[in-house]
């Protein structure tokens, strides 16, 4: 007999442990759950409906703006936080708006949200979870804090639909640009000190290095003048590029930068003195790795002599500067001199 009471006691705790929120409201006529985190504090989160066990889907649609206070019992609560799972399932949501305050947003809180199209972040800055928007496929739009510092879009590659984001003035590292497969450009608020933008592409703020271009970036790139180094890997993921045009101010480059671009059509290099884009071993070479070997190379007519003596001829491994680390090149992924054109005016490329 007495055993059994302690397992009813038992089953009883486990199950109100397992209750997730404390109370409900209705804000703007939509139906929302909270958890109390400190009763002292009079802090909550938003979470989900039900248990653990058995969660219910979320009964939002459309736009949901989350409050920054919500009221129960008397007591004025303070939202600081979106807790794990909170709006799991909620295939009707379409917009979340997440008020200044809120702190925290827990691992998968939005995950399945297959309708969110709209994310408006607050201004403050935000600690995320894993896998926030897992499987949102419709991401669209979306607004960064204009207090963060670092900015972290990893947490949107399940987008197919995030073509567009513009950076905050007050952003010093930006992490997972690469990520999205469906950016295709970057703007820059002209008060950032760290990074600015030109023509959809992510460059210093001084203008001197283009640190990254959008991957679903097409058609032709025209690389800003003024611009001594494109940085490693700003360029490789963008497969749909057919055309770079490179100003004369350039001085650094990586031969690695071509070597994904199968519909690649011309480089246009307006530098009279060769760049050297790649080593073998101490010898600085120019040569850039195609993956179309029909792609001309347009160089000043005057300089055409100068380019084709420092070409790359010899199959090897090549380091992008000496010490680095070497990547086999091919015989067929080099260009040839019939790959390189001069010309007198460059307007028609």
């Amino acid at each position: 007999m007495k055993l059994k009471k302690i397992l009813t006691a038992v089953l009883l705790l486990g199950s109100l442990a397992s209750q997730a929120h404390d109370f409900t409201a209705t804000v703007n006529g939509q139906r929302l759950c909270f958890e109390i985190t400190n009763k002292t504090a009079r802090t909550v989160a938003v979470t989900y409906d039900g248990s653990i066990a058995d969660k219910k889907v979320p009964t939002v649609s459309g736009t949901v703006e989350i409050p920054a206070k919500v009221k129960h019992n008397d007591v004025v609560y303070n939202v600081k936080a979106i807790g794990r799972k909170a709006f799991a399932n909620a295939d009707r949501l379409k917009g979340i708006v997440i008020p200044a305050g809120v702190e925290e947003i827990g691992d998968f809180a939005f995950e399945d949200c297959d309708s969110l199209r709209s994310v408006v972040f607050p201004g403050n800055p935000v600690v995320f979870g894993q896998g926030v928007f897992f499987k949102c496929p419709e991401i669209a739009d979306v607004t960064v804090g204009s207090d963060w510092k670092v900015m972290d879009l990893t947490m949107f590659r399940w987008s197919d639909r995030l073509a567009a984001i513009n950076v905050p003035a007050k952003i010093e590292k930006i992490q997972g640009i690469k990520q999205l497969q469906h950016l295709e450009r970057l703007t820059v608020d002209p008060n950032n000190g760290t990074f600015s933008s030109d023509n959809g592409m992510l460059y210093s703020k001084n203008g001197e290095s283009l640190l990254i271009c959008p991957r679903a970036r097409g058609g032709k790139i025209i690389v800003r003048e003024g611009t001594v180094k494109i940085a490693p890997g700003a360029l490789t993921d963008c497969v749909s590029v057919t055309s770079i045009d490179l100003p004369a101010s350039l001085e650094s480059v990586s031969f690695r930068e071509t070597s994904r671009m199968k519909g690649l059509a011309t480089i246009v290099l307006r530098n009279e003195k060769p760049i050297l884009t790649g080593y073998l071993g101490d010898e600085g070479k120019f040569f850039f790795q195609l993956a179309n070997p029909k792609a001309q190379i347009i160089v000043p007519a005057n300089a055409k002599g100068a380019y084709v003596k420092s070409l790359a001829t010899a199959p090897g491994e090549y380091s992008a500067h000496p010490g680095a680390l070497p990547y086999p090149i091919s015989a067929a992924e080099l260009p040839s001199a019939k790959n390189i054109k001069g010309v007198k005016n460059f307007d028609k490329y």
